[in-house]
């Protein structure tokens, strides 16, 4: 794991998240790993940059969480890192999820959907 901020990101980091793009999080810092997979459990929409920075400053986001950012709204996500890909598709069909992402440097595409 490697931590890409020291400190735990606000209002203008967010604001900063390009359309169709996003951040992991894990206790408020940006991550990125080398391996694994990440995968969404359950999340929340938001509309402003400050509603996602109170909500991933709140007790319930001190794990991991992650951000995407797509047609002016926010989505914040609870996840998971899991170790294979056949482990983050089935998290994935558990919680109706689009899509997962891998870690991997190498892999292509970055985004698998997920089969419904």
């Amino acid at each position: 794991m490697k931590y890409i901020t020291n400190t735990r990101i606000n209002v203008r980091t967010i604001r900063k998240i390009a359309d169709g793009e996003g951040l992991t999080l894990r206790n408020g810092r940006v991550v990125e790993y080398k391996t694994g997979w990440q995968v969404a459990t359950n999340g929340l929409e938001c509309r402003t940059p400050e509603e996602v920075s109170k909500l991933i400053h709140s007790p319930m986001f001190r794990d991991f969480c992650g951000i995407w950012f797509d047609n002016g709204i926010y989505y914040v996500d609870y996840s998971r890192r899991v170790t294979t890909k056949k482990d983050a598709l089935t998290v994935g069909a558990i919680c109706n999820q689009i899509s997962i992402y891998s870690w991997s440097r190498t892999r292509m595409p970055k985004v698998v959907y997920v089969k419904k």
